[in-house]
């Protein structure tokens, strides 16, 4: 199974896909809109035909589209509680391209503790 990071943007967002044992495929920014997120999931299918669970924060309501695109074609989607995932904001070095990579292992570990059980 592969998985996938997203640190959300208000018009940016940053990509990190991992397989099962930590290794990145791919780091990538898509645009937060409905034909960015098409070229995300474009690009997630170019990977294999590998299974693919997703997590990203809840920052404000620009998680949303993502989240129900990414269900809606078949690929698992977790949202993050952002107060659960404070050791990313208390990190001395800090960069989009980090968190991604950290949600990514926090979903690939099982470490459920930082997921907000939100149903939409």
């Amino acid at each position: 199974m592969n998985h996938l990071g997203i640190d959300v943007g208000k018009r940016i967002c940053r990509v990190a896909l991992k397989d099962d044992r930590g290794k990145i495929l791919d780091e990538f920014f898509f645009g937060n809109s409905y034909q960015g997120i098409l070229e995300l999931i474009k690009r997630i299918h170019d990977h294999g035909t590998k299974k693919c669970n997703a997590v990203l924060e809840s920052t404000g309501n620009m998680w949303m589209r993502i989240h129900d695109t990414l269900e809606d074609n078949g690929i698992d989607t977790i949202l993050a509680n952002p107060y659960k995932t404070k050791i990313i904001a208390q990190a001395k070095i800090k960069s989009d391209k980090l968190d991604a990579r950290i949600l990514s292992d926090l979903l690939r570990t099982g470490l459920d503790w930082y997921t907000s059980h939100m149903y939409l």
